[in-house]
């Protein structure tokens, strides 16, 4: 893959831009991954120097360890509820594209949903003050539709 090729500019009808970079250059140097401009983004590619390894460096490993998360990757979120035999896991396969005008370091993404029913759809995030007073003491957040 040639470094024109890596670093080439995606545009959409609304001159907003994304500029990739590879994932080792970002753990490098985080300045380098600073967005170009107004309305624009760092699309980050996962390369083979920042695959992450385990057996002592002799295989890759599945999971990733740390952000930000590269876009060539097939993530999947798993989350947990319920505890003894009511106890579920879910497996949402998504892709995390970076908000733009945040550099990479600002974790910022948005969660687009990979596979299903609502695939391309963004999911929606919650924040503390959208909690909901439960029974006991417990609170909890209302299911939202993605968008």
């Amino acid at each position: 893959k040639s470094q024109s090729r890596l670093e080439s500019h995606v545009k959409d009808s609304e001159s907003k831009m994304y500029v990739t970079r590879r994932l080792s250059e970002c753990q490098r140097n985080s300045s380098k991954a600073l967005p170009e401009g107004p309305n624009s983004g760092v699309l980050v590619i996962q390369d083979e120097e920042s695959k992450p390894t385990c057996c002592f460096g002799s295989c890759y490993d599945s999971e990733l360890k740390g952000l930000p998360f590269p876009q060539n990757a097939k993530l999947t979120v798993i989350y947990r509820t319920g505890v003894g035999n009511d106890r579920r896991s879910y497996h949402d396969p998504v892709m995390f594209i970076p908000v733009l005008d945040h550099p990479p370091s600002s974790n910022r993404y948005y969660v687009i949903k990979r596979r299903g029913k609502h695939s391309g759809e963004a999911s929606v995030s919650a924040s503390e003050e959208d909690r909901v007073p439960s029974c006991f003491c417990f609170s909890y957040v209302p299911e939202a539709k993605p968008q």
